[in-house]
């Protein structure tokens, strides 16, 4: 019953509608695939037509509740592109869930331009033919699919797990084989792990470099400006709580793994903590590499990763007094003036605007809606429901003030927005953006973001229920709430264009250069 009037839910506020280009379902159906492959990464230029798994896993993530057709559709097409083999070029290996896939002919029409120049290159680089390339360069899609698959089992039950599925090779097999292959890839790469941690090198030389979400290659970068080693092993913080995660749930799906499963997850969590953990910053650093002479090395800068770790049950089981300590640093650091936006969350804080010398698009002056969200559902599963609401809140403000579903956000020093398209406030001067790129207009995981926000305010049942836990001090996250809003702008949800004008006045901006982004 509940899903019968979710589909016919007015997503966007009525008075707002007619000044947004798209309503949110019609986005969404904007990147609905038309011929079975579930979700494109965006319907703008470079992503059109493109299948990614990890953006594909999010919105089937942010979606679960409110399109289990379409979700079981992802699932379905993650597992019959999972690899059979071991290529370089590629970096396909049994198990691994694809990062990217791209064919010429897309819901029956044939790639033109930009697209075709896209899928032409990447298929000479990646071994692909005339038809379709796939290429497996990604450290988190398959303990991500992992997790969804899980928990869509925990939701709708495991007869999924039963579903027979054709692989590329055309070979069949059950769902439940997809899960125990993926599930022996990533117990592989702990094995193999220099630090103990989940890591990414690339195989081939013409692999991207970065194979986590956040990949640009400034990204990760040392606090003395030194650009991170990335012809060694690199870990990134957020992966550890979805290989936790993955771990924990296989172990329930898998009953012959159970022992092992556990056990990993247990060490993973507790060499992340060993690791990365900053007790003088109350925070944690973002992963580790390694210098040329092979020693460990921590990358620890101010980024929005940590605060993943949310959205996860990578706490779960520690001791009260201990889920207390990261959970209460997190939250105080990533709801600081240092990240807060009239956007959401900036992608690096601005203590480290300074080392790179232009506008990285996941650096200081980018908050992107994906990450927000995701911020968003972990503090309020933490039992932080007023701080969720607060950055849903500046999600869809911003979303409607620059009236497409942006997958990043320019933000200035005080945070506000660039690209605001208000009609009441006018600024002459143009904001030269010092930067390269320019995000794509229709991003699937931000539709999929919005969707869920106004899905769960309308339907409550929807929103995931607090697990009570015997916490060391009662009432700690209601005493964090107080503290944080004392020294933040509360900011209501502006649903009319009047008040969102007022709020987000126009700051036009202009990309300086140009950038080819097809690959790193």
């Amino acid at each position: 019953m509940v899903r019968k009037k979710i589909s016919k839910l007015p997503i966007v506020h009525p008075i707002v509608n007619k000044y947004i280009r798209k309503t949110p379902l019609q986005a969404l159906r904007s990147v609905v695939s038309k011929d079975g492959m579930g979700v494109y990464a965006s319907s703008d230029t470079l992503f059109r037509g493109a299948v990614f798994g990890r953006d594909s896993l999010e919105v089937a993530e942010d979606l679960i509740l409110l399109r289990p057709r379409l979700v079981k559709t992802i699932l379905i097409t993650m597992a019959s592109l999972q690899g059979e083999e071991f290529r370089e070029d590629n970096e396909e290996e049994p198990g691994k869930i694809l990062h990217e896939y791209r064919r010429a002919v897309v819901d029956r029409r044939r790639l033109k331009d930009t697209s075709k120049h896209i899928f032409d290159t990447l298929s000479e680089l990646w071994g692909g033919d005339e038809k379709s390339v796939v290429y497996y360069g990604s450290l988190d899609a398959t303990p991500l699919f992992i997790r969804v698959l899980c928990r869509y089992c925990d939701y709708y039950g495991p007869e999924i797990l039963k579903r027979r599925i054709v692989l590329r090779s055309g070979h069949q097999v059950s769902m439940g084989i997809v899960l125990e292959n993926a599930l022996s890839f990533l117990l592989g790469e702990l094995k193999r792990s220099k630090s103990g941690l989940l890591e990414y090198r690339r195989l081939g030389p013409h692999g991207l470099l970065i194979q986590a979400w956040k990949d640009s290659k400034e990204f990760y970068v040392h606090n003395n400006g030194e650009l991170a080693n990335h012809n060694q092993p690199i870990s990134s913080i957020e992966v550890q709580a979805i290989g936790y995660d993955a771990l924990k749930l296989a172990s329930k799906y898998i009953p012959s793994k159970h022992n092992i499963c556990v056990s990993e997850a247990t060490k993973l969590r507790d060499k992340t903590i060993e690791l990365l953990w900053l007790p003088k910053a109350s925070f944690f650093a973002l992963g580790t590499d390694f210098d040329s002479q092979n020693r460990l090395r921590i990358i620890d800068i101010e980024t929005a990763n940590p605060a993943g770790l949310l959205d996860s049950m990578f706490f779960d089981d520690l001791p009260p007094e201990d889920r207390q300590k990261y959970i209460s640093g997190i939250a105080r650091n990533i709801m600081g003036t240092h990240f807060l936006t009239d956007a959401g969350i900036r992608s690096k804080g601005l203590s480290e605007a300074s080392l790179i010398p232009f506008w990285d698009y996941h650096g200081s002056f980018t908050t992107w809606p994906k990450e927000t969200y995701d911020i968003a559902k972990g503090l309020r599963r933490q039992g932080f429901p007023k701080l969720a609401t607060e950055l849903e809140n500046r999600l869809l403000n911003a979303i409607n003030a620059i009236r497409n579903y942006s997958e990043f956000v320019y933000v200035d020093f005080r945070g506000r927005v660039l690209g605001a398209a208000s009609a009441a406030h006018h600024h002459a001067e143009l904001v030269l953006v010092n930067s390269v790129d320019r995000p794509e207009k229709i991003q699937a995981w931000t539709v999929s973001a919005v969707v869920a926000i106004l899905a769960n305010r309308k339907y409550k049942k929807l929103v995931p229920r607090i697990k009570k836990r015997n916490d060391a001090s009662p009432g700690w996250q209601d005493e964090i709430e107080r503290e944080v809003l004392v020294h933040i702008p509360v900011m209501p949800w502006l649903r009319s264009k009047r008040t969102l004008s007022a709020r987000y006045p126009s700051y036009p901006y202009e990309v300086k250069g140009k950038k080819d982004k097809i690959i790193n």
